[in-house]
């Protein structure tokens, strides 16, 4: 018998693939986690958790192991990480605090010392890139920072903006960092990978465009020193503070909106704007690998998806009393789940999207309206917006992030009543540790791996 590689094998279980299949799995001792979290990044080893506090934030390391079975039910082995002591952030916390327990101080991870401005969403100013550091943006001196998870220590500052950084999306392959401000503009920086992962990695790939032009290649040498390079563009176009922002080394595009202009797409290579989607008015949206824009408007409360041109492919509403916390698109880009809550402002959410738009702009047909539990994840095909699959949370577990580890086995979600749960399903495990003892695997136990 032909044996198939393990990576092969995950492919075809992807949770896009069984969402019916999939099952909660609630992590123990949730204040162990660092939670609510804004960011999560799920390596096939660890675990990076930023909580809500940033550009503030703690930051705190895990260990685990999915698709491995833990002997006491779950599928997957988990390690809470311990704090830093000796981190410098930490102690400066603890100067003002005063005198503390053994107990509550063994938990308090290491925070990262800046000083953040008001009125911005902590989830739209972090990101954390494969090399597992984390950038913040939304300090008051209008810079970016460049996070390490190791004790919260800032390893790199840039500056580019002349207003707070209000959000900032990191590219699939951590070559690009896009940034968006309160100065109306976005900017455009190159990412150079550790020295231990570029070592490792192709010198080109000839599909990515290059940020290196002919005025910059003496200063080629100065650049590699600094982990963050740029500003290699300034993107202009919108007319007030931008609210959220996607970029696509692939397909060479960053797409923007605001509060009130339309959405911007944007050349990575000229810093142009290659197409701009008139009246389209957006508070989130996301970029498939296929170039396909998702777009959620608040105030409609209504999901649309578009072509790179503007072209409108489908459209559905959502409940009136929910909103939209965060989007994720998989690998194949076929698919994509979206983190739904109750509305802060669902008394009289209604009232206000009447006012602002008219009768007339919210009226939609029936066979577009979606009645959905909130709050839940739901599970969208791309294309036709349809509903593939709903995870109904309890009352009270409203979603604050959700991350997909690489293979798209495993779901993380974390939720504004500090819970981690982890969603995905319990066969696939034992698929696995199947597959590695017929390929010679051995071991005195499954616990050893994380240690």
């Amino acid at each position: 018998m032909k044996r198939v590689p393990l990576a092969d094998v995950l492919h075809m279980q992807t949770i896009f693939r069984n969402p019916r299949e999939v099952k909660p799995y609630m992590v123990p001792y949730p204040e162990r986690c660092n939670l609510p979290a804004s960011a999560i990044h799920a390596s096939s080893d660890s675990l990076i958790i930023v909580d809500v506090n940033a550009p503030a934030a703690h930051i705190a390391q895990h260990k685990w192991q999915p698709n491995t079975p833990d002997g006491q039910g779950a599928p997957f082995l988990f390690e809470h990480g311990k704090p830093d002591a000796g981190a410098a952030g930490g102690a400066f916390m603890r100067m003002f605090k005063g005198p503390t327990t053994t107990g509550s101080e063994e938990w308090h991870f290491p925070q990262a010392l800046a000083f953040p401005t008001s009125g911005i969403r902590s989830s739209a100013i972090v990101s954390i890139t494969c090399d597992k550091e984390i950038i913040t943006g939304g300090h008051v001196d209008n810079s970016i920072k460049l996070i390490s998870a190791d004790g919260a220590k800032t390893l790199e500052v840039a500056r580019g903006h002349f207003g707070p950084v209000t959000c900032l999306s990191i590219s699939p392959d951590s070559n690009y960092l896009v940034t968006g401000s309160r100065d109306t503009t976005l900017i455009v920086w190159r990412i150079h990978r550790s020295s231990i992962s570029r070592s490792s990695e192709p010198s080109s790939n000839p599909g990515t465009p290059t940020s290196i032009t002919g005025n910059n290649l003496a200063s080629d040498r100065n650049s590699k020193s600094r982990r963050i390079e740029g500003p290699v563009h300034v993107l202009r176009g919108h007319l007030s503070e931008v609210t959220c922002c996607a970029v696509s080394s692939d397909l060479g595009i960053v797409a923007s909106c605001s509060n009130s202009s339309d959405v911007l797409i944007h050349s990575i290579r000229r810093g142009r704007i290659i197409t701009r989607l008139a009246g389209v008015e957006a508070h989130s949206l996301c970029l498939s690998p296929d170039g396909i824009i998702m777009t959620w408007n608040k105030y409609l409360s209504t999901l649309t998806t578009f072509t790179l041109n503007g072209t409108l492919i489908a459209k559905k509403q959502l409940p009136i009393s929910s909103s939209v916390s965060c989007i994720e698109v998989s690998a194949d880009g076929c698919s994509a789940l979206v983190g739904l809550n109750p509305s802060r402002e669902s008394d009289r959410g209604s009232d206000l999207k009447f006012a602002r738009y008219g009768d007339a702009d919210c009226q939609v047909d029936e066979a577009n309206r979606l009645d959905l539990p909130l709050p839940c994840i739901c599970f969208f095909d791309l294309y036709t917006l349809k509903v593939l699959h709903t995870l109904k949370l309890a009352q009270g577990q409203d979603i604050t992030t959700v991350a997909l580890n690489k293979d798209s086995t495993n779901l993380l979600v974390s939720t504004a009543n500090r819970q981690l749960i982890i969603f995905t399903d319990p066969s696939l495990s034992l698929k696995v540790v199947d597959h590695m003892l017929k390929l010679g695997w051995e071991g005195d136990g499954l616990t050893p791996l994380i240690e």
